[in-house]
């Protein structure tokens, strides 16, 4: 069995969407003769580093009751105020969760490759403020560096940069960091595709694709009984979409004011177009034109309950359609997916462009194989789901073909066809094989 330092800043029982990743490579890579030691943030720390996060304990614990873990909590911040809370986010690049936590965490770094003896290390990010530190890990014990790329770094942003300077000094550490890692993961082909684009001199063997993906088997498929008196479509998650971010990044430099002037975006996304509003707006003319159906279908959403969503269903009228559950524990999440007769997705909308971010729980939703109604825009989520044959297709900017789709599905009009031998290779124990691989293959030039 090869040991390697498993580095995720994110793991459970944190609740947050960047954990399941990480927590399902750590399942399965014991099966491939890799021992994952798990560094991660002690839970006594998430209230210090979080300003608000959810916490289960039951997520992955029997994974973490066979792994060795290296829990390290942070030492505690200083009070915040708002000028520090200013400084710290604008001055800042790689971003500021670990700033509390890189004493202690070399700290204990010296222990524990002594007593491990790792043959490589594996970091996944975000935070991006992480990949200093595995940097300076992999140089200091001259052990080869695989960074895992959830998000896209410097291309992708729901607000914009503080300024050009902000986005060109990123680029130089998305530079670096590239360039001395062994090898470089990514969890969509356009994210990789800018990093080639961007950054010409990295070899392009560097690169591997490893979507996320779902743990355990595909359910049985089951499609829309047109003959049921109420259809539930269900939305799990959240939306990282609010009303002032979608401002910062589409209004021009010369209608903000201060310091916002000065922003700076290389790419701009609608990220309302991530939100649900073009699916209520699409559920809403269904519901004026076809009366009979549009009341025959009902909306639960499972997440947190942010005040832009609440007031939106207000806007459309739908709140008798329309059910806001709130937070519930992975488990109770997967089960209620399980319930849904139909599932719901969207994606941002990038602006001459395709947008690179696959949801998490694209994955869920492909494995529940329940209908994807999915309101997305040209981009990795809409190419996924197009192949996985699961996914009824709507073009968020056709509310009129939109509607139809819809009413001719409920009504047992439209027929999906999974394809099936791509989504067997959806399963996170076949691509944490692929991971294996790249490992095995950086240990071996210990």
């Amino acid at each position: 069995m090869t040991n390697i330092l498993f580095i995720a800043f994110q793991f459970p029982p944190l609740n947050e969407g960047g954990v399941f990743r990480p927590l399902a490579f750590v399942r399965y890579l014991p099966q491939f003769g890799i021992n994952p030691i798990v560094i991660t943030l002690h839970k006594d720390s998430f209230k210090d580093v979080y300003v608000a996060h959810s916490c289960d304990e039951s997520l992955g614990k029997e994974v973490i009751e066979q792994t060795t873990m290296v829990p390290i909590p942070a030492d505690k911040p200083l009070k915040r105020s708002r000028l520090r809370t200013f400084t710290s986010i604008y001055f800042t690049i790689h971003g500021n969760e670990v700033n509390h936590w890189e004493k202690p965490f070399f700290e204990k770094m010296e222990e524990v490759v002594k007593q491990y003896a790792p043959k490589a290390i594996f970091a996944t990010v975000p935070p991006f403020s992480v990949l200093p530190l595995a940097d300076k890990l992999a140089a200091r014990f001259n052990l080869p560096l695989v960074l895992d790329f959830r998000d896209a770094w410097s291309q992708w942003r729901m607000v914009p940069y503080g300024t050009y300077l902000h986005y060109l000094r990123t680029l130089q550490f998305e530079k670096k960091y590239l360039s001395r890692a062994d090898a470089i993961v990514a969890t969509s082909l356009q994210t990789l595709d800018d990093f080639k684009r961007l950054h010409t001199g990295v070899p392009a063997k560097k690169f591997h694709y490893i979507p996320n993906g779902y743990t355990g088997a595909l359910n049985a498929w089951q499609p829309i009984d047109p003959g049921k008196q109420e259809f539930t479509i269900g939305y799990v998650g959240s939306f990282y979409f609010s009303p002032d971010a979608r401002s910062q990044m589409l209004t021009p430099w010369w209608r903000k004011k201060g310091h916002r002037m000065l922003q700076y975006i290389p790419h701009k996304q609608d990220w309302l177009y991530r939100s649900p509003y073009f699916f209520f707006k699409a559920l809403r003319q269904l519901i004026d034109t076809d009366t009979a159906l549009g009341k025959r279908i009902r909306v639960k959403f499972v997440g947190k309950k942010p005040d832009w969503l609440m007031e939106m269903i207000r806007s459309f009228g739908l709140e008798d359609q329309v059910s806001l559950l709130g937070e519930f524990p992975h488990k109770q999440s997967l089960q209620f997916q399980q319930e849904c007769d139909a599932l719901l997705i969207t994606s941002a909308k990038q602006m001459k462009g395709k947008d690179y971010s696959i949801a998490g729980k694209t994955f869920e939703y492909l494995q529940m194989q329940r209908p994807v109604i999915a309101f997305v825009c040209e981009g990795s989520q809409k190419d996924l789901l197009s192949d996985a044959g699961t996914a009824l297709i709507c073009d968020p900017d056709n509310t009129e073909q939109s509607v139809q789709y819809i009413s001719r599905l409920f009504k047992g009009a439209l027929a999906l066809q999974p394809n099936k031998p791509f989504l067997e290779g959806l399963s996170r124990e076949a691509l944490t094989g692929k991971l294996a691989d790249i490992i095995k293959i950086q240990a071996k030039k210990l």
